[in-house]
């Protein structure tokens, strides 16, 4: 279980990362239209995999993700690989992690705030 600075450094982070992605999708659905557009996708999971495995969590303030193209879709006639129904339910799914992440951020500080009184 990790300690209360830790959690809250992991969560803060997480909610960042979710901040970005959701940034990263919006663009996509920007493009949609765009001939020969490549859809883009935040890569982080594997990094932070490893700091969280390795147990160093002052990495996690370096971690930012990469963006990467995702070039494994099919491709349009125009070129562009942008799937708005599948882009729509990556967004909603990142809505839903940021949520939960959230939660449990405030829920962390709550608990940190009744030790306090």
């Amino acid at each position: 279980m990790l300690g209360d600075e830790s959690s809250i450094t992991l969560l803060s982070k997480m909610m960042e990362l979710s901040s970005s992605r959701q940034k990263v999708i919006a663009n996509n659905l920007a493009n949609a239209n765009t001939p020969g557009y490549t859809r883009r996708e935040l890569d982080f999971e594997n990094e932070l995999k490893q700091i969280l495995s390795e147990g160093n969590l002052r990495d996690l303030h370096n971690l930012e993700g990469k963006v990467v193209e995702d070039d494994s879709g099919t491709r349009r006639n125009d070129g562009n690989n942008v799937n708005i129904t599948s882009e729509m339910n990556e967004m909603s799914q990142n809505g839903v992690m940021f949520s939960l992440v959230n939660k449990a951020f405030k829920s962390r500080v709550g608990i940190i705030k009744s030790a306090i009184r």
